[in-house]
């Protein structure tokens, strides 16, 4: 029975995923074509799929790390952060990017992720990075 869960919540965390990164992918194709606007609404109704609070990225680290969960859902947090920060630099707002990208690194302090440990490792390479 332990074991069937497992597999129940992987298979949740894997469609999860997916549409996740179809939504990523979709707000930054958006985001590129001049269009922030619509990418936004495309973040915003990910992260409502994710059940993240409205505002989240306005906590501090720690405290956003403990209601989302500390685990894999604060690696997808932070996956929303540095997308919404792609957004801003469509924008023209360098600064508020660099601000969400320092967030989302901040973010990633306090996750302990399960399935998404690459990712997460990959995601604060390419946070590092710029």
């Amino acid at each position: 029975l332990s074991y069937a869960g497992g597999v129940l919540r992987q298979d949740y965390i894997g469609r999860l995923i997916e549409q996740l990164t179809q939504a990523l992918a979709r707000a930054a194709k958006l985001a590129r074509e001049g269009q922030p606007s619509e990418a936004e609404a495309e973040l915003a109704l990910a992260e409502q799929a994710l059940a993240l609070p409205r505002g989240i990225e306005l906590f501090d680290a720690r405290s956003a790390a403990l209601v989302i969960g500390s685990g894999d859902k604060v690696v997808l947090a932070a996956l929303m952060l540095e997308h919404r920060a792609i957004v801003l630099e469509a924008k023209g707002d360098g600064r508020g990017a660099k601000q969400h990208k320092k967030r989302a690194c901040a973010l990633l302090d306090h996750a302990r992720p399960h399935e998404l440990a690459s990712e997460a490792a990959e995601l604060r390479a390419r946070l590092e990075q710029g």
